[in-house]
C-alpha cells in the first residue's frame, strides 16, 4: 500500500488490510512512504510522508496479525492516525492503563501479548516456565525482555508496578525519544549521507 499519496488516514489503511487478511487471507500487507517524482499531477502531494509512519504502520500490521489486536483498538475514531512518537502497542497501553498490572505468573497469553515490551516468543517462554516456577524480574533479564517498557505494566513475584506511577499522567513521557539539542556549525563539514538517522524496529 502507498501510504501518503492522499488523505487516507492510517485507520482507513489498517481496515483494508485487515479485509485483506480475513477475507482473501492474504499472507503480507506490505506499505511504501509516497515519494513525489519530478512533475507531478496537481492531485498528488507535494511532500512525502514522515517515514516514520510508515514504520507505526508495520507495527500496527503486526498487532493485527500476531498480538489479536483489532483495528478500532490500534485507531478510533477520535484519533484516526498513529502516534509517531510512540509504538502502536505502547500508545494502546498508555490508553488502557485500568487493565494492568499484568501479573506474568497468572495473566492469560491474550493479556500477556499486551504488555509493551513483551514480544510473541517471550510470552511463549513466560508461559512454560511459569509452570514450574514463580518468576521474578531476574527471570525477564534472562530473556532480554525491554524492562524500561515492562516495568510499568507488569507485576511479578518481587515486583509490583505502583511505585513506578503506572496512573502517573508523565507516564508517557518517559518513553518519548530524547529531545535533539541543536549542533552549532564553526565551519566544521556537513555529516555524511551514510550518517544520516535511520528508523529502527523495536521491541513492542
Amino acid at each position: 500500500m502507498l501510504v501518503g499519496a492522499d488523505d487516507s488516514t492510517d485507520a482507513v489503511i489498517l481496515q483494508r488490510a485487515d479485509v485483506l487478511y480475513s477475507d482473501y487471507r492474504l499472507r503480507r500487507v506490505y506499505y511504501s512512504g509516497f515519494s513525489p517524482i519530478p512533475e507531478p499531477s496537481a492531485l498528488l502531494p507535494i511532500k512525502p510522508p514522515p517515514l516514520v509512519r510508515e514504520h507505526r504502520l508495520y507495527q500496527a500490521d503486526w498487532l493485527l496479525r500476531f498480538y489479536g489486536f483489532k483495528v478500532d483498538e490500534i485507531t478510533t475514531t477520535g484519533a484516526p492516525n498513529l502516534d509517531l512518537q510512540i509504538d502502536p502497542k505502547l500508545a494502546w497501553a498508555l490508553g488502557n492503563r485500568a487493565t494492568f498490572p499484568a501479573d506474568i505468573n497468572t495473566a492469560p497469553r491474550e493479556l500477556l501479548l499486551r504488555v509493551p515490551g513483551l514480544g510473541v516468543r517471550n510470552v511463549e517462554r513466560i508461559l512454560s516456565a511459569r509452570r514450574y516456577t514463580r518468576l521474578r524480574l531476574a527471570d525477564l533479564l534472562r530473556l532480554r525482555v525491554s524492562m524500561k517498557k515492562v516495568l510499568p505494566f507488569i507485576s511479578a513475584g518481587d515486583h509490583t508496578p505502583i511505585r513506578l506511577g503506572l496512573d502517573d499522567d508523565a507516564l508517557r513521557a518517559r518513553f518519548l525519544p530524547s529531545p535533539r539539542q541543536a549542533e552549532l556549525n564553526f565551519g566544521t563539514p556537513p555529516p555524511r549521507a551514510s550518517d544520516a538517522d535511520s528508523v529502527r524496529s523495536g521491541q513492542l
